[in-house]
């Protein structure tokens, strides 16, 4: 007889951290660009604070950020601290959020060249505590 240990997921992890990641438009021409917009709820079982909390949002492919409103989304808000830019994704660092809160921005990305591209994976993420963490999947997007 054989036996294994299966790491299971803590049930008081699950949605601490709830991220959702849209697209206004899932088809555009080369050049075009669309707005990423994010949203971020700390759900944590009991009040707290987040402290410092990552949000890495996945850019699809043949896409650049606009980095004039990158800049916008992080002044709109003065709990978004900084953005950095890695590869294809924006990396948003966010303080300060309270039990049941939420965080809100958008930014836009410039079409590069032709490409069906597929749903890429954002997620969030408590910077100290890493297992605090949600993800999300974007759609399909085409650039004819």
């Amino acid at each position: 007889m054989r036996r294994f240990n299966l790491p299971v997921a803590r049930e008081d992890t699950l949605n601490i951290l709830q991220i959702e990641v849209d697209y206004d438009t899932t088809e555009v021409e080369v050049d075009d660009t669309i707005t990423v917009s994010a949203k971020l709820t700390f759900n944590p079982p009991q009040p707290a604070e987040a402290g410092m909390i990552v949000m890495d949002i996945s850019i699809p492919t043949g896409f650049a950020a606009v980095s004039d409103t990158l800049v916008a989304a992080v002044e709109a808000d003065g709990r978004i601290k900084r953005y950095e830019l890695a590869g294809r994704k924006v990396i948003f660092y966010i303080e300060n959020l309270q039990q049941g809160e939420s965080v809100s921005l958008r930014f836009d990305a410039v079409a590069l060249y032709p490409v069906k591209a597929k749903a890429v994976a954002s997620r969030a993420y408590a910077y100290y505590s890493p297992e605090l963490s949600g993800k999300t999947l974007g759609e399909d997007v085409t650039v004819r």
